[in-house]
């Protein structure tokens, strides 16, 4: 049943994130040719016609518009699921989801992964956007060295720091969704203002994790001026919490959902 849910929620989520990407593909795609521009322009300083320089103003506006839309990717994907969560789930429509054959878990755990498999995909689209603009000079990047520098100077050698960093990107992919659909089953408690009660729930949720955050980090010491601090400690400390939050979303979800749910 799972599997016919999955097909059912990424048919109902595509038509979001299809224009989306396909916008993003075509505008990585202008961005790596005015980008060479650009470099091109920047290559003949000396000679340079005011048509020329013309098109380099134009191109790093362009190019400022391309980081706009790519942080605008990352958020308009947590709208979308949101925004798919709520509306089958909690609103009008949720009468007929509700109404299916199968436990609400069921539908979680459905949501979830086509919130991370969509997570996935922009992830992926972006990674390559860039791989397309700095094709061709990535030796004159110093990514490698910065991350070796980065990890050692924080006593911590490369391949662990990229082994946590991972994991905790993997972990918050089911991390983030599962927070979003934990403030909507909490707020759909409140028959009139759900969405006030879900933002509540959100700022509520957000704070005492600040909190605990705050505390941890404390307690390793990176606020101490006369203690060494081990990033391996704090990665690993934010995997285990990153775990024991994402359950405790799930287990949220699926109880006020199953036990406590409201939609008149």
């Amino acid at each position: 049943m799972l599997g016919k849910l999955l097909k059912k929620d990424f048919r109902s989520t595509y038509r979001f994130f299809l224009p989306l990407m396909g916008g993003y593909t075509i505008a990585a795609a202008v961005g790596k040719i005015l980008f060479e521009i650009v470099l091109s322009v920047l290559d003949s300083a000396g000679h340079t016609s005011a048509l020329s320089e013309g098109i380099a103003i134009f191109s790093v506006f362009y190019l400022i518009i391309c980081v706009i839309y790519l942080v605008a990717c990352y958020l308009m994907t947590s709208v979308f699921v949101v925004y798919d969560f709520y509306k089958t789930m909690v609103s009008d429509d949720g009468y007929l989801t509700h109404t299916l054959p199968v436990r609400t878990s069921t539908l979680i755990c459905s949501k979830t992964l086509i919130a991370v498999m969509w997570q996935i995909v922009v992830n992926l689209i972006i990674s390559l956007s860039f791989l397309l603009i700095f094709t061709g000079h990535f030796s004159q990047l110093p990514v490698k060295y910065f991350f070796k520098y980065f990890a050692s100077s924080w006593n911590m050698d490369s391949f662990a720091y990229g082994i946590y960093s991972v994991l905790n990107i993997l972990v918050e992919s089911f991390q983030r969704p599962l927070l979003f659909f934990a403030c909507i089953a909490i707020g759909q408690q409140w028959k009139n203002h759900r969405i006030l009660g879900a933002i509540l729930a959100y700022i509520g949720i957000s704070i005492a994790t600040q909190i605990i955050n705050t505390i941890a980090i404390i307690m390793t010491g990176v606020s101490s001026l006369y203690q060494d601090f081990t990033l391996s400690g704090y990665m690993l400390y934010s995997l285990i919490f990153g775990i024991i939050t994402t359950v405790g979303f799930y287990l949220v979800s699926d109880y006020m959902l199953s036990k406590k749910l409201n939609l008149e």
